[in-house]
């Protein structure tokens, strides 16, 4: 009777590492003569927490218990001792920078190779904490061996991934093109709690209106166990003349911007009325705050607050979804651009891009700088941002093509992909510090997603391997799992023509 899996063994693996840790400048390189050694993650003890016995002397009884705090991992990376060579392993070391380090696994596939593999272990944050050799010399003839050199190595994140398989979701209630969505969830044990998560299973879109006469409001298509089931809510505050933007939760609630060219504002449900027995939803439409000509455009939510662009260059902060919004930025930055995205860093540090090339960023989360370093000009549009830090932004352009800063907008590199300066790039977003998503739409139109699993050093095409992707003409939303990297959610509308809307998981 065979295994329903690949047992892995120990000549399946190599090491890579990128020092400057994962980003779009820094190598990253085979280390042909290393070897990765065995792996510990302390996830921290178990402690009861105990009260006397009512009855019985001497004795407790256990009223709960708590976890400790989980601890760094370690690992140990050996290699041959170069004769010739100085030691990079002793060098890095000595510097103590941290390195991010990937152990690649396959059976079938060339491993020196990055993109070929069939599962990776991340170790990100690796900090060598100690370096040794073997011994160095000998005395008689019985004693002469090679060398070995090894490093102690401590991760401060360890996470594995394999090839991501697509599929088409939610087809039967997908009629229409999806414009935004987030995939918003916590780890949760269960019990007390509610629902036992894994962090990734709490999916929110939302589609355009259906024309026709009559027509029918746009929807908020959602999951709440990671994209195997779907359910769609009707949003009957937005009318068909409206235009749904953006969608993020904030405090509870599930936060709809639409914009048209009146003024409109903010939809909102509590979270828990979207529940896995489709029980109607009930929306409020919010517009307090908001400027007459100046609706939003989209929506990020980062900790406690939501910041929304908006039309004529409008910034404006969510606190309270039920109160309304205040006005961050009054358009006079970019009176004539229209925002398109938000992301933050921070709660204090903000970046949007808008049309014409417009780039705005906070460092005190209230008071926006317009950036006078932006890599296009008038007639080209900024449709995304991703914040990495405070000093590394991502962006996407109408003319598809991506660009990069590490050091907050001073100079801009101009990363090349397959396919690249052509089509428009919708979406990118940052998984964690090494993976990365993008979606690109060719002039065809074709829609395809791209994803880094070296920070953006380089990209790959997705899927990987011989499976296929499902046939889109555009991807505008692309949205990975923050917890863990094993799920991404790509939306917009399906191809080759038509007006149906598409719903792509992959999971890992």
């Amino acid at each position: 009777m065979g295994s329903d899996f690949i047992p892995a063994t120990t000549g399946l693996s190599r090491v890579f590492l990128q020092e400057g840790r994962a980003g779009p400048d820094n190598p990253f390189e085979y280390m042909s003569t290393l070897r990765a050694m065995s792996l510990t993650k302390p996830m921290g003890d178990v402690t009861k927490i105990e009260v006397p016995h009512p009855t019985r002397p001497g004795q407790y009884v256990r009223i709960g218990q708590f976890q400790t705090g989980d601890e760094r991992a370690t690992i140990t990376l050996e290699g041959r001792f170069a004769l010739d060579l100085r030691s990079r392993l002793m060098r890095l070391a000595k510097t103590r920078c941290p390195v991010d380090v990937q152990l690649h696994f396959g059976d079938c596939e060339d491993l020196s190779d990055p993109k070929a593999w069939k599962k990776i272990l991340f170790l990100e944050e690796a900090i060598l904490t100690s370096y040794g050799t073997e011994d160095l010399g000998s005395l008689q003839d019985a004693d002469t061996a090679a060398v070995n050199e090894t490093v102690e190595l401590s991760a401060g994140n360890i996470y594995d991934a394999t090839p991501a398989v697509w599929s088409r979701k939610a087809d039967d209630i997908v009629t229409t093109e999806i414009v935004a969505g987030t995939v918003d969830d916590a780890v949760n044990c269960g019990g007390d709690c509610g629902a036992p998560s894994g962090g990734c299973s709490r999916i929110f879109l939302v589609s355009t209106a259906a024309g026709g006469s009559p027509g029918t409001p746009p929807d908020v298509v959602y999951s709440l166990d990671g994209g195997l089931n779907w359910r769609a809510q009707d949003i009957d505050t937005i009318t068909t003349a409206l235009a749904p933007s953006g969608i993020d939760l904030l405090k509870g609630y599930v936060v709809i911007s639409c914009s048209a060219a009146a003024t409109d504002g903010i939809h909102i449900t509590p979270v828990a009325d979207l529940d896995a027995f489709g029980k109607d939803a009930a929306f409020t439409r919010v517009t307090t705050g908001f400027v007459t000509g100046a609706g939003p455009t989209c929506i990020h939510t980062y900790g406690t607050k939501s910041l929304l662009g908006g039309l004529n260059g409008r910034i404006y902060q969510l606190t309270d979804p039920t109160a309304g919004v205040t006005v961050l930025e009054n358009g006079s930055l970019a009176p004539v651009s229209q925002i398109n995205d938000i992301d933050a860093y921070s709660e204090r540090f903000w970046v949007a891009v808008g049309n014409q090339g417009v780039i705005m960023y906070t460092e005190d989360g209230k008071n926006f700088l317009l950036l006078t370093t932006s890599p296009v000009g008038i007639g080209v549009n900024i449709r995304t941002v991703a914040v990495k830090s405070k000093v590394e932004w991502w962006i996407g352009t109408s003319d598809g093509r991506i660009f990069y800063t590490r050091n907050k907008g001073l100079n801009w590199t101009w990363k090349r992909f397959s396919g690249d300066n052509a089509g428009v790039v919708y979406a990118i977003h940052i998984a964690n510090d090494s993976v990365m998503y993008f979606s690109h739409s060719t002039a065809a139109p074709l829609g395809r997603i791209f994803a880094s699993f070296n920070g953006g050093r380089d990209f790959q095409l997705m899927p990987q391997g011989s499976a296929i992707m499902p046939n889109a003409q555009r991807f505008t939303v692309v949205a990975p799992c923050h917890n863990d990297p094993e799920l991404v959610v790509a939306a917009g509308l399906a191809g080759p023509t038509g007006s149906d809307g598409i719903v792509v998981v992959g999971k890992m």
